[in-house]
């Protein structure tokens, strides 16, 4: 066990990830829908123009996760958007431009920023940057 707490400590530091984000170890994990995520963090869920909804949760690999429903109200499988979060994701539509099915996340990191990542209104992701100053 320590040795495996060593390596997860090293791998962090060379990641470059140590900060304030809670170690892993001290997390607790929930069940969703098949998928596994940090209870802490809890579960975003974003609607969406046509009555479908889309959910973000920070997996156990602490990258977020996403599944949507159809509009039959059928969800989606979880699919991972990546990144290494240190908390809660959020929804802004500070970059919408006045498009409803434009929105970003912004999410937390252990070195202290916030990053984002936009979506399109075709549904289409920009990745994960750092949060632009609000100037």
């Amino acid at each position: 066990m320590k040795k495996m707490r060593a390596a997860l400590v090293a791998a962090a530091v060379l990641a470059g990830l140590v900060g304030t984000a809670a170690p892993a170890q001290a997390l607790t994990y929930c069940s969703r829908a098949g998928g596994v995520h940090v209870c802490e963090y809890g579960v975003t869920v974003h609607p969406l123009p046509d009555g479908t909804k889309q959910e973000f949760v920070v997996g156990t690999d602490l990258a977020v996760w996403t599944r949507w429903t159809n509009t039959s109200g059928k969800w989606t499988g979880w699919q991972s958007m990546g990144g290494r979060v240190s908390g809660a994701v959020a929804v802004i539509d500070r970059f919408s431009g006045g498009d409803p099915w434009r929105f970003a996340l912004s999410v937390p990191t252990a070195d202290g920023w916030r990053y984002v990542n936009i979506r399109d209104h075709d549904g289409g992701w920009s990745g994960w940057m750092p949060m632009p100053d609000p100037e």
